[in-house]
């Protein structure tokens, strides 16, 4: 077996633990077994609570994941990107890619990880629902990351049965075929809504710094809308708003902040004495420091600033910091707290989803968009009215959507998405929804590891 299949495994073998009493106070990789590892629930609850960890690590949350959809997005100058960083954004889909393999690799070592969590909870007595409840939430996460960027989107073929990822449910060394797009999301789902049941509806510290049923029911939310099933996306993103637990900020500074944001729903703490999250975003976008490489185009540039009441031009633009360039001012600062998912997201979820089931969902829809709006502008001059048709309010979400989560890895899903609900080309750079190049090609070893493995085809999308 290949050394690549064994990455996200093997490393399962090599943890050391010591006693924990706060999710951040994690143990570093050592050179126990796992025998004398994992004995008690409180060595299974340490090793779950490393992927906290893993999955914020740069190579994933942290920086990875955003950055390869802004790459494949059409906010950005290409000219300036070099080596991975430039086959990625020209969508050329080729084997060749130690950005991606990293991602890869790291998304299916969070699966392993969650894998063993499952595998032990024999030893699991009084937390076993909260382990349980995260390894499943976790794996849920990752799959669904990992399906989103290696596969075409639901909605790609009919019934969806183009092929996704492997699907990894079990702890084992042998090689996986790839399972259907159906199969990947109906495995996501069972897992997000097994952990709904399962996980807390409080923290043990009130910052939502480790999982609740509302990051499950968050997640169901995505995962949903990601399929264009609106019913159920509103469901889940109603159900998180609803629950009154989170709040919006009233500006733009605090989304990335050092624990002053009230939206994170699941976030991912800094910890100035341990793990800091978000250090391969801070890389990538951080303008202040040095001209990054990623500097938006001037046509997305006058498209997202083109109302001078907008907060968010003062608050993550900047054509000044470095004189000549447009630039993302959003990661500007030295640590942060990383929010996985956060209630404006949810809130322009329930804002479409809405519109498109109708009924009482659309007046809902128009009032979340008019929260959003009035927060952005400073007011209710462009608010929708509240008789705003249905078109309008979807039109507005999408728009809103955009500027909202600039940078964060959102855009390139969102032209797949739409590309796969009304064959919409959304794309500013004028590529196909469904072009061979909008997902990522297979690392070299799964060809290498299973000469049966079936890899994505060739070609880009220009």
């Amino acid at each position: 077996m290949k050394q690549f299949i064994k990455i996200s495994l093997l490393v399962l073998l090599v943890f050391s633990f010591s006693s924990c009493k706060k999710f951040l106070e994690r143990p570093p990789e050592g050179q126990l077994n796992e025998e004398q590892a994992l004995k008690t629930e409180a060595d299974l609850q340490a090793f779950s609570n490393g992927i906290y960890t893993i999955i914020s690590d740069g190579a994933f949350y942290g920086g990875r994941l955003q950055i390869m959809n802004e790459l494949l997005g059409d906010h950005y100058r290409g000219e300036f990107f070099t080596g991975d960083y430039s086959e990625i954004y020209k969508r050329q889909n080729s084997i060749f890619g130690g950005t991606r393999d990293g991602f890869y690799s790291k998304g299916y070592e969070v699966i392993a990880r969650a894998n063993k969590v499952l595998s032990r909870l024999d030893l699991a007595t009084t937390q076993k629902n909260l382990i349980e409840g995260e390894a499943k939430l976790f794996r849920g996460i990752a799959t669904f990351e990992l399906v989103r960027t290696f596969a075409q989107p639901w909605g790609y073929s009919a019934d969806n049965s183009h092929l996704g990822i492997p699907l990894r449910t079990e702890l084992d060394l042998t090689s996986k075929p790839r399972s259907t797009v159906a199969q990947v999301y109906a495995q996501v789902i069972a897992d997000l809504t097994s952990a709904d049941v399962l996980l807390p509806d409080v923290t043990a510290n009130g910052k939502f710094y480790t999982a609740t049923k509302w990051a499950a029911k968050a997640y169901l939310a995505k995962v949903y809308f990601q399929q264009n099933d609106f019913v159920n996306a509103y469901k889940y993103a109603n159900e998180v708003i609803g629950s009154n637990k989170f709040t919006m900020d009233a500006g733009f500074a605090n989304r990335f902040s050092l624990g002053l944001s009230t939206e994170g729903i699941l976030t991912i703490a800094d910890d100035a004495n341990g793990f800091r999250p978000g250090g391969e975003l801070r890389g990538a976008f951080r303008s202040d420091a040095g001209l990054p490489n990623f500097r938006f185009t001037d046509q997305y540039y006058a498209a997202a600033t083109i109302r001078a009441a907008d907060l968010r031009k003062a608050a993550w633009y900047s054509t000044t910091l470095q004189p000549g360039f447009n630039l993302l001012t959003k990661y500007n600062k030295n640590n942060f707290a990383l929010p996985l998912v956060h209630l404006t997201e949810i809130k322009l979820i329930r804002a479409e989803a809405g519109a498109e089931t109708g009924g009482a969902n659309l007046a809902v829809a128009i009032g979340d968009i008019n929260q959003i709006m009035t927060r952005a502008y400073g007011g209710t001059t462009f608010n929708l009215p509240l008789n705003a048709a249905a078109s309008a309010v979807i039109a507005a979400a999408r728009t809103e959507r955009e500027l909202e989560l600039v940078g964060e890895g959102s855009r390139t899903q969102e032209i797949k998405r739409i590309g796969a609900r009304n064959a919409t080309n959304v794309d500013r750079r004028g590529s196909l929804w469904n072009c061979n190049g909008f997902i990522l090609q297979f690392p070299k070893a799964e060809k290498d590891a299973n000469t049966a493995f079936i890899m994505n085809v060739e070609g880009g999308c220009f």
